[in-house]
């Protein structure tokens, strides 16, 4: 398993859903915002580069999210559709569209799984898209099955790290992939699940051996788009390279699930962070986000 430095990241703006963001913040209440950044530190302040390379980067994000509340329902899981799109990246960029769900222990070792489409030529030695997963228990991270952690089951023929073709085009058919990441109520692993232009199903797990609070503690959630750049780079595009709307790239069909394995349709009313890209409001359970390159 490999061993990544933490790294600083930026943080962008917290706010609760009113207006298209990336540029002006909505006012949110102080303590939503006290807890936004509180509980998403340990995610920006971690590398989710595949790579062992350690530089200077930037970590970019256009996503909602979900942090646990006394008074709600707590929820184990999400799944989303996604559309997915190539381009032709260089070592040191990194874009795509991710869920995420974490936590941190009673020592503050920050607890994540990861999934969803990513174009990595530093990690995968190519600028294709690819179906990805990690696994982060602390500074451990795994990525796909490039160590021990994930396990496949015997039904499925799809494996983390496998590249995703056809992609989207702006200017034709849009191609999807359907991820599902949820806690099995039963064993207590994280289960992902996977479809291409059809429901997801089932293609693996990772243990909750693995980890020191994931599936015993409540969890936070966040999708939607990631970009990173190191160094000298330019900034990639993020989604399909437009900002919302025309043409932009979505997360759709977005749905909660609780500990028993039940659907939820997504609350509006999430905190998001947006810095240097855009993201639209919630509407119809779903989004647009992303943007061109070379502006951050």
């Amino acid at each position: 398993m490999k061993n990544i430095s933490t790294q600083s990241a930026l943080l962008g703006v917290l706010v609760l859903t009113s207006s298209i963001v990336g540029g002006c913040s909505p006012t949110m209440e102080k303590e939503v915002q006290k807890n936004w950044r509180t509980l998403m530190t340990p995610l920006l302040s971690v590398n989710f580069s595949s790579s062992d390379h350690i530089s200077t980067q930037a970590d970019l994000f256009a996503a909602y999210g979900l942090i646990p509340s006394d008074d709600a329902i707590n929820y184990y899981g999400l799944e989303a559709t996604m559309d997915v799109y190539g381009f032709n990246l260089e070592h040191g960029q990194q874009t795509g569209g991710f869920i995420w769900i974490y936590n941190t222990d009673e020592a503050s070792v920050v607890n994540k799984v990861i999934a969803g489409w990513n174009v990595e030529p530093e990690s995968y030695n190519d600028s294709q898209t690819h179906f990805s997963t990690w696994f982060i228990e602390g500074s451990n991270v795994c990525p796909d099955m490039r160590c021990p952690g994930f396990e496949s089951v015997s039904s499925s023929e799809i494996v983390p790290g496998m590249v995703i073709s056809p992609v989207s085009t702006t200017s034709g058919e849009k191609q999807y992939i359907t991820i599902r990441v949820s806690k099995d109520q039963h064993s207590g692993d994280w289960q992902i699940y996977y479809g291409f232009n059809g429901d997801a199903k089932l293609t693996g797990y990772y243990p909750r051996s693995l980890f020191t609070s994931l599936s015993n503690k409540p969890v936070t959630i966040m999708f939607g788009g990631y970009a990173l750049r190191k160094e000298h780079k330019p900034s990639p595009p993020m989604g399909s390279g437009n900002a919302p709307f025309k043409n932009a790239a979505s997360l759709s069909s977005i749905k909660f699930f609780d500990a028993s394995g039940n659907a939820h349709p997504i609350d509006s009313r999430l905190g998001f962070i947006s810095n240097c890209y855009s993201i639209s409001v919630i509407e119809n359970d779903g989004f647009f986000y992303g943007g061109p390159g070379n502006i951050c």
